[in-house]
This record gives C-alpha cells, sequence and structure tokens, in this order.
C-alpha cells in the first residue's frame, strides 16, 4: 500500500515520522514521506521516499516566524500564525496537492489535518491523524493541551479543549477553504469542519506514563515513536564531555530569536553562578558567542538519543520531541516554553516532580534562571522521578503499537 506521512513542522514534527516511515516500510508498504525542503536529504539518507514542502527552518527565522515566537500571548501567537500560513498559502495548496498524488492513505499531522480532510473528501482516499501534542477534546486535564482544571476531570476541561477546536480551525481557515476551492469542494465552517472529523481515528505519539489516556479522545496512546540516529560525536565534544561532572543541556531548537546571543550570555552566567558546565545548542537561533568561557560548549547539532544520557538536566523550549527525549533520558527537566504545545508540556513535566516549574521566557533573567537550576541539580527527588519515568518509557514499544495498529485499520477498510 502507498502510504502518504504528512510531517509539516519542524525537525521535531519530521523526526517521529521518519521513524514511523521506517517501520512501515518493513512492514511493506510503500511510503513517502511530504516535509520542508530543508528535511528531504535527511528523509532520503534513510531510504525514504521524500517531497519537499515548505522550508521551515527560512519560515520561522522570518519576520512574521520570530513575532510568532516571541509573541507574548497565546491570542498573538495565534494572529502571527495565521499570518504566517496565509503567507504561505499558495505553496501550501500546492504541495498538499501534489505531495498526496497516488496515495492510497494519509496519516496526517496536527497541523494538516483540515488540508487532508479536504484531499479525502475529493479522491476519497482515507486517512487518520497522528499527534505529537493530545489536541482532542478530553474532561482529563492531564489530556487537555489547554485544560483550567489541569490536575481533575471535569467539563471544563471538555469545553475548553473545543473551544480551543475552534480557535485552531480559525488559523487554518483562509488557507484550508483555498485548497478547497481548487479542488472544487464548498468551504468548510468551524462547525462543518469539525463535524467532518468527528468520527476520525487518531494515533497520539505519546508516553501513557507522560500523558494518561482518556476514553473521550478517541485517539489511541501508542508510546513516543523514536528515531536513533548513527552519530559520531566531533573530538572536542568528547574531550569536553570526559573533562568534568556530567553538564546540562541548554537549547531551545527551532525557536527563533531577536537576540539570540542575549539568551546564550544569560545562560552562561547563570551556569557559572551554580558552578556547572554546559553545553549550549545553537538551534534554529542562529546565535553565536565570540569567546566562550571554558564551562561551556557550542553545539551545532548532536542527536538527543546520544546527547542527552550524557546530560545531568535538560533546559529547553519544551518542544515534544526534545521533551520526550529528556524524559526518556530519565533527565530532571527545566522547561522555557515559548509557544503553541510547549507550556502544556512545560505543565506536565512538573506535575510529574520529573522537573521544576517552567520560567516565563519574557522574564527570563539570570537569577530566575540561577534559581530553577540550582533546585533542578540538587533535589534528589526529581533526579529519581524522572530516572524511573525514563526507564518506563524506555520499555515501551510506541512504533511497534503504532504500526500494529495501523496494519489492523488498513486491513478492516480493505474489506
Amino acid at each position: 500500500m502507498h502510504i502518504v506521512l504528512m510531517a509539516s513542522g519542524t525537525r521535531g514534527d519530521v523526526q517521529p515520522m521518519i521513524a514511523l516511515g521506517l517501520a512501515l516500510k518493513t512492514a511493506g508498504h510503500h511510503v513517502r514521506l511530504v516535509a520542508g525542503s530543508n528535511f528531504v536529504q535527511w528523509i532520503e539518507s534513510y531510504g525514504l521516499e521524500a517531497y519537499a514542502s515548505i522550508d521551515m527552518e527560512a519560515a520561522m527565522q522570518s519576520e512574521l516566524g520570530i513575532k510568532w515566537v516571541e509573541a507574548k500571548s497565546q491570542l498573538d501567537g495565534m494572529k502571527y500564525m495565521k499570518a504566517l500560513l496565509n503567507r504561505l498559502l499558495e505553496p501550501t495548496v500546492e504541495h498538499t496537492i501534489n505531495g498526496t498524488e497516488g496515495a492510497d492513505f494519509i496519516v496526517a499531522g496536527f497541523v494538516s489535518e483540515p488540508f487532508i480532510q479536504a484531499i479525502s473528501e475529493k479522491r476519497g482516499t482515507s486517512f487518520i491523524s497522528a499527534a505529537l501534542q493530545p489536541y482532542r477534546p478530553s474532561h482529563s486535564g492531564p489530556n487537555s493541551i489547554l485544560a483550567p482544571l489541569p490536575r481533575s476531570q471535569n467539563l471544563l476541561n471538555y469545553w475548553a479543549g473545543r473551544f480551543t477546536q475552534r480557535m485552531t480551525w480559525r488559523i487554518a481557515e483562509t488557507a484550508t477553504n483555498a485548497l478547497r476551492q481548487r479542488l472544487d469542494l464548498p468551504p468548510h465552517t468551524a462547525s462543518s469542519y469539525l463535524r467532518s472529523i468527528a468520527h476520525l481515528p487518531a494515533l497520539y505519539a505519546i508516553s501513557p506514563h507522560v500523558v494518561p489516556p482518556s476514553s473521550d479522545t478517541g485517539a489511541y496512546t501508542t508510546g513516543y515513536w523514536f528515531l536513533d540516529e548513527p552519530f559520531t560525536p566531533p573530538d572536542d565534544l568528547v574531550h569536553f564531555l570526559d573533562a568534568g561532572d556530567a553538564p546540562v543541556y541548554v537549547g531551545f531548537g527551532s525557536m527563533s530569536s531577536s537576540d539570540p546571543t542575549r539568551t546564550l550570555s544569560m545562560v552562561s552566567e547563570a551556569l557559572a553562578r551554580v558552578g556547572r558546565r554546559g553545553v549550549l545548542a545553537k538551534g534554529w537561533s542562529g546565535a553565536q558567542m565570540l569567546d566562550v568561557p571554558d564551562h561551556l560548549f557550542v553545539l551545532d547539532k548532536a542527536p538527543h538519543s546520544w546527547l542527552f544520557p550524557r546530560m545531568a538536566a535538560v533546559v529547553h523550549h519544551g518542544g515534544a520531541g526534545t521533551t520526550a527525549a529528556g524524559l526518556r533520558a530519565g533527565k530532571p527537566t527545566l522547561i522555557v516554553p515559548h509557544m503553541a504545545d510547549q507550556p502544556f508540556w512545560a505543565r506536565r513535566v512538573e506535575h510529574l516532580g520529573v522537573g521544576v516549574k517552567p520560567l516565563n521566557r519574557h522574564n527570563l533573567s539570570v537569577d530566575s534562571l540561577a534559581a530553577s537550576l540550582q533546585t533542578l541539580l540538587s533535589d534528589k527527588s526529581i533526579a529519581e522521578r524522572a530516572a524511573a519515568l525514563g526507564e518506563n518509557i524506555r520499555a515501551e514499544h510506541g512504533i511497534d503499537n503504532a504500526v500494529e495498529w495501523l496494519n489492523t485499520y488498513l486491513a478492516k477498510q480493505k474489506r
């Protein structure tokens, strides 16, 4: 069967889809990933077919991308996200139509779900949704991305989830209806779109130890989808790691910034204040430090699966993939959330007791960062809970569960 995986987004969105694609290929399916042009070579290095779509690194580093990342409220963030998506409207429509051509079955990511619903409606192609975050309405606080009462089961959480669905639709509305017009389909309203996906199956590529499954979402929680990449570390990184105690990882992944060098300097001073070494990942920010102190190593890139087990703790933006990698490694975590689902993961880390209270990035200072690092690195109970959670996650078989579920579902579809 020809399966198309929609891997829209940043590296953290693409990497789990590569892992799923490899497993589906091993199971006998032909697999194509639709992903940003900056990821095509990486995808093809695994022997998978890739269709180049929008370069998300370039988009995130644009003026609108930086405004989105640095927005001071969820509403402002949604406004800038919608503006960025509308600016990319034409290529989004083209890539969706062409990238899914010839598919027998489509796995839509959370971002691409409204576009793939239109393709399915026009072509009759079956699809499901797959998500790295619990985006569907639920009474369960731990299973609700914007739960007003995140520690309990209640109707308020469910209705907040329904409201979030409608707000999310507003972001994609213009681009989705442009695609529907190209396909000679009537436009969707929020209500008609939500009715069209009301019974759509979904996979949650999330550990049930991190987000306990809830029966009211219609989603099957498989466990995380990890891709362990081959990696030969550079000699200078090996020498740094061997030269002292395990350092602290600090990195903000695909989060762009108007002043990334200031953030690196702040992190450097905070680490020095608590007497710890650090590995600072530049990510997509392009940050530079002209004079790197001895207690720091500035890293271009390294797979989290290799790097994180060698750290004492991890500090990051709270992207779903980075959070999963840190928890899998069993490391105490501090999240400085920027946008989207990151506040949710920050809250889960704190509630699970495997990290400290998240820091507001707009008020981030040397004092606040140093204080959080001191607690993170000295509280033995946090370290013990993080290690235990890591053991549980490493014992899961998320990819195997996903492929087994998909093969069963596809077999039923053929009947």
